[in-house]
């Protein structure tokens, strides 16, 4: 008796979430609803408030609402998981290639009727696992519409960089069609000195580097929507081309000062990957009160990479290094999604995904210097993976001021290695989430969450690659890597004052099992024999992480208001990072590889609405990064990069900016040991500097 009411509650639980996404996408059909009884828990912004800002797209207005930021929600297995928080007349756009950023930078902000901000939980089932999600609702129009905005970037020593982005939308009825294209390109000067010390920290080489690299890429896309027979029917595609090169010299010098060599690096070069994209989804209700979604997505393409580096020492043969990789990942998914309505105050959502993800790894290395290692693991793998994921989740509304999600996702999923490495293994993962919003006042939100997620597994790191710029590192393909799982607990409280500002402090603890970091991968001859020991990827137990975030949106009237002036804003975001995990080589506790500290953003902005003008300021500083590898420890440390504009939007063509941005140079220092990190002892320090020259650039930007 006891399980069948268990069994019934549960039912009752699966069939809440689904009655919400109804309000949603009532507001699409009619794009301006009667909004001024306004539910606990949510706001309607009209383009008044935005007026101020004087905003180009989308995604400017976005940016500017308090106390919201885009979550591209990265680094979760599955196209449902990886919701993020913002929706486009109440869809989520059936792309994986495109972030939303790009997306909204597209809608031209005239075409904006107005913008839902909702802080509960269950606020979609779009966005599955959100407490706080915005839904752009556009005007209907039969005009063609569209943004463009061009950009040329110059520095002292890089020439120009021109880029483009435009899209056109016409609507016809029910139909609407869409049009994008952008280029980028992009380019960069560094230089600086690499000193290799003993172990003592005596000089004994500098090599002064100087060098320039840069990425030229294009993308082509489109998308259609229409409804057929009362169902809404979405189809997108894209086509990306994307093509990068690094060229690097050093002169070598001894301690004395002395010239005792020269170095060429090449990477990549008249190298071009084409990638693409197709996918799309039809909605539409099959029985009253209820709802379906079925989405499709493919996306293929080639990722390429050819690397030499030629070194000549006075006095000693050349020797030349050179790696070629050429990779090919594949994903397919199809998502079946139902939404349940009319079940009192639970709203449920049901379904499957499937997908099919595949990574063909090609790699080989050539070397001119007889007895270098050539002999590398997993240089050439095929890895596939197939999974099915049921789902299920309900939204209990308690009350106009607090609601409940529940759901679990139920992963299988196979995964197949074969080429150089050959493994098969079976993964069965329940992935559950609970999350509660309490509405403490129209001001206030407070945002319980506990759930279990398990991370994206990156496909090339079964496969081996080489880092050319730092000594030729090798980083093993492994075999045996599986997904890291995490079970976290957090919670969120949200402040907001006047009509612009907000603060919000989040904090959470995770377990971690399997956790994904470095490790060392030995590789053995036929009788069993060490010939080659490199570092990789893979699983070193379990882990503790921590993390803090505050986040402050500031307006200033207030202040400067009494002295004449106004429209100064202020925004600040700091993270916090601490984690704890068991060092495989030494056995005692440390930080968890490449996770900094700290960071800290901090914003500062004028806008003079009357005269058209804004103008401000931007600064990012991180703390140091550390890397563990099996005989050596890395610290990374990224210097400030500061940003000062400035804007006029009078102009008859658009929005005009100027910004000076001083890039953030870098200092890394790799400390070698003795055999392995264990030793204790050091054999060699390596400092590595690098000085960016600033950069200038000058926007265009404008809506048609």
């Amino acid at each position: 008796m006891f399980g069948l009411k268990i069994r019934r509650a549960l039912l009752a639980t699966a069939a809440a979430l689904l009655s919400v996404p109804g309000v949603a996408h009532a507001n699409v059909d009619n794009p301006n609803p009667d909004l001024s009884v306004k539910p606990t828990g949510n706001r309607k912004f009209d383009p008044e408030f935005f007026a101020t800002y004087a905003p180009v797209t989308a995604l400017d207005m976005v940016r500017r609402i308090p106390g919201f930021s885009i979550d591209q929600r990265e680094g979760r297995r599955g196209f449902g998981e990886n919701a993020g928080n913002v929706l486009i007349d109440g869809d989520r756009p059936s792309t994986k290639s495109d972030d939303i950023a790009t997306i909204l930078s597209r809608i031209a902000a005239s075409q904006v009727a107005f913008i839902l901000l909702s802080e509960q939980a269950g606020a979609d089932t779009e966005t599955q696992g959100k407490g706080q999600v915005v839904n752009i609702v556009r005007k209907p129009t039969a005009k063609v519409n569209g943004t463009y905005e061009a950009t040329m970037v110059a520095g002292t020593r890089y020439g120009f960089q021109p880029s483009l982005n435009t899209s056109a939308t016409l609507r016809r009825g029910d139909t609407s069609y869409e049009v994008n294209f952008s280029s980028h390109s992009e380019r960069l000067r560094g230089y600086g000195p690499e000193d290799f010390k003993t172990g003592s920290a005596t000089l004994v080489e500098r090599r002064l580097y100087s060098g320039n690299g840069g990425n030229d890429e294009a993308a082509l896309g489109g998308a259609i929507k229409t409804r057929i027979r009362g169902a809404k029917l979405n189809l997108n595609g894209q086509v990306r081309w994307d093509d990068k090169f690094d060229i690097r010299y050093a002169d070598y010098s001894n301690a004395a000062g002395e010239r005792t060599g020269k170095e060429l690096l090449r990477r990549d070069g008249p190298i071009g990957d084409l990638s693409y994209e197709l996918g799309g989804d039809i909605e539409f209700s099959a029985f009253p009160k209820t709802n379906t979604k079925i989405v499709a997505l493919y996306r293929t393409g080639d990722e390429s990479s050819f690397s030499s580096i030629e070194t000549a020492r006075i006095s000693q043969p050349v020797s030349l290094f050179e790696t070629r990789s050429q990779n090919t990942p594949t994903e397919a998914v199809l998502r079946l999604q139902n939404d349940l309505g009319g079940l009192g105050r639970h709203a449920v959502q049901f379904g499957a995904e499937m997908a099919y993800n595949r990574l063909d790894a090609r790699f080989i290395v050539t070397n001119s210097v007889a007895g270098a290692v050539t002999n590398f693991p997993a240089s050439n793998v095929l890895v596939q993976e197939t999974r099915f994921e049921p789902f299920f989740s309900d939204v209990w509304t308690l009350g106009p001021a607090w609601k409940i999600e529940a759901g679990a996702i139920v992963e299988l999923s196979k995964l197949t290695l074969s080429g150089d490495s050959t493994a098969e293994r079976s993964f069965n993962f329940i992935k559950p989430r609970a999350i509660a919003t309490w509405t403490i006042s129209p001001q206030t939100t407070l945002e319980l969450r506990a759930e279990r997620q398990v991370a994206q597994l990156n496909f090339n790191e079964f496969a081996t690659s080489v880092d050319v710029t730092v000594g030729n590192q090798v980083d093993a393909g492994n075999a045996d890597l599986v997904p890291e799982k995490t079970t976290t607990l957090s919670a969120l409280i949200r402040y907001k004052f006047s009509d612009r500002g907000s603060v919000q402090f989040s904090g959470d603890y995770q377990l971690v099992s399997d956790t994904q970091d470095l490790v060392p991968i030995t590789v053995r001859d036929a009788g069993g024999n060490i010939t080659a020991q490199f570092d990789g990827t893979g699983n070193i137990g379990k882990s503790t992480k921590w993390n803090g975030e505050l986040e402050v949106t500031l307006p200033l009237d207030w202040l400067t208001k009494p002295i004449g002036f106004a429209g100064i804003e202020v925004r600040y975001v700091g993270h916090y990072h601490g984690s704890r995990v068991t060092d495989p080589v030494t056995g005692l506790n440390r930080r968890v590889s490449h996770r900094p500290l700290w960071h800290q953003d901090l914003d500062i902005r004028h806008d003079i609405a009357g005269l058209g003008i804004v103008y401000g300021a931007s600064f990012r500083v991180q703390d140091a990064n550390y890397d563990y590898f099996f005989n050596e420890k890395r610290r990374q440390q990224e210097g400030t990069r500061a940003t000062i504009f400035m804007e006029y939007s009078k102009f008859k063509l658009g929005t005009i900016r100027f910004q000076v941005t001083d890039m953030a140079g870098f200092r890394r220092d790799r400390f070698i040991y003795v055999g392995t990190r264990a030793s204790g002892t050091l054999e060699q320090i390596v400092n590595r500097e690098r000085r960016l020259d600033p950069l200038l650039q000058l926007s265009l930007s404008g809506k048609f």
